[in-house]
């Protein structure tokens, strides 16, 4: 009896024991729990939520960042833009019935004016920024084009391409000076510069002067200081889209042109170059940007004449080197790949191109013309006994897949 007292004391005191063990195990997992999951740093009241962090990393310094217009102000238009919504809610019914009953008669060249007069310097200086020119020529600064520039070339006796502001044109198109013109007062003297930020082959951090005229009186190019002669756009083969930038100034007196004057006719890209930024710094105070236009140019086989018989010298042209595909390294044995296709992408291409060119050669004739492409080409079944690799082999080169893309049709 005795025994079996002390037997149950132990079993109760080894019972106490575990159940005190695996409470103190529970309390430490919820205490480690509530660790885990305890938020560093300062309280969640205290913190800033995302949105105010990405404001404070995108918000502008006002003294560094501060946009600064080197031109002209715009005109307060006497008429507000409330007054212009009630004139035209008074005749907007009126317009309506003749729009209807196709009376009405819109004429385009005061809609442009009245644009040009309300909006247009506006727009175009949203465009202008949106090209990156006023970072490129003027280094952030900006101006309003608060003089109208039009700008054309004659393309022939009929024809003529006008300059908008970044619009496409082609250097055969641009061969000779074009045809500027603009509203002004006779007594007053301006400067007119073409250059092209893109252009210059020899210095990245230059541009190409192309055309400059200055001490303009009034709106006569023709009669200003030609400081450099006229040369067309010249954007070299691969490069792609190259921007060409007219830029009207005013000046304020008369201005020697003489340390930027270029030889006549010169064709040197040394002499053409050109930093529109150090040109008006050292002349800010009797200079002022008043108007701008530019156009987009691509290479053409004009480009190549000019090389060659003009400027004398190497046509460049650039290519874009592709890096080489990227393939995994080669396994021995690969699971679930074809092993054709498997191989060929580890196989030099020349053997490929070789394989290929054995293959047009099985199928034509210089005696004969190339047979015509199979309307159906997986018409005809192929040997239930051609092994699987093959088959894939035979329908990609059937259907004119991978490899066998121009490959002609076979001969019956």
């Amino acid at each position: 009896m005795t025994m079996a007292v002390s037997l149950s004391g132990t079993f109760l005191k080894f019972s106490a024991g575990l159940l005190l063990k695996k409470k103190s195990c529970l309390c430490m997992r919820h205490v480690r729990h509530r660790m885990k999951w305890r938020p560093s740093g300062k309280a969640l009241d205290l913190t800033k939520t995302l949105e105010e962090k990405l404001n404070d990393m995108q918000t502008a310094d006002p003294e560094l960042d501060k946009e600064i217009n080197i031109g002209f102000p715009l005109q307060q238009d006497s008429v507000s833009e409330r007054m212009r919504q009630r004139a035209w809610q008074t005749t907007r019914g009126s317009k309506e019935v003749e729009a209807r009953e196709r009376r009405l008669k819109v004429v385009l060249d005061d809609v442009k004016e009245a644009w040009l007069h309300e909006y247009g310097p506006r727009h175009i200086r949203s465009i202008v920024g949106h090209y990156g020119i006023y970072r490129d020529l003027f280094e952030g600064a900006y101006f309003y084009p608060t003089v109208h520039l039009n700008i054309s070339y004659d393309y022939d006796d009929e024809f003529m391409t006008p300059v908008y502001t970044g619009n496409k044109i082609p250097p055969a198109e641009t061969g000779l000076a074009p045809n500027v013109q603009y509203e002004s007062d006779p007594e007053t003297l301006w400067t007119l510069v073409m250059s092209s930020p893109d252009g210059h082959l020899a210095d990245s951090q230059s541009e190409c002067l192309h055309w400059m005229v200055g001490n303009i009186p009034g709106s006569s190019v023709d009669k200003g200081e030609t400081i450099c002669d006229y040369i067309q756009p010249f954007p070299p083969r691969g490069v792609g889209f190259m921007r060409y930038v007219f830029i009207l100034y005013k000046q304020d007196k008369k201005i020697d042109f003489s340390k930027e004057k270029r030889p006549q006719k010169c064709l040197s890209l040394k002499d053409r170059k050109f930093k529109t930024f150090d040109f008006y710094s050292d002349r800010q105070d009797v200079l002022t940007p008043a108007s701008l236009a530019f156009f987009q140019s691509e290479w053409d086989m004009s480009v190549q004449q000019l090389f060659r018989h003009v400027l004398d010298m190497p046509e460049p042209v650039f290519e874009f080197i592709y890096p080489p595909p990227y393939h995994p390294v080669q396994k021995r044995y690969p699971i679930r790949q074809p092993f054709n296709l498997y191989l060929d992408r580890y196989k030099d291409v020349k053997e490929i191109q070789e394989e290929v060119l054995k293959e047009k050669l099985k199928r034509i004739s210089p005696f004969a013309p190339h047979p015509p492409s199979p309307k159906y080409p997986g018409l005809k079944p192929l040997p239930l006994n051609m092994p699987s690799w093959l088959k894939t082999k035979v329908r990609n080169m059937r259907f004119r897949r991978h490899q066998w893309k121009d490959l002609p049709g076979e001969r019956q």
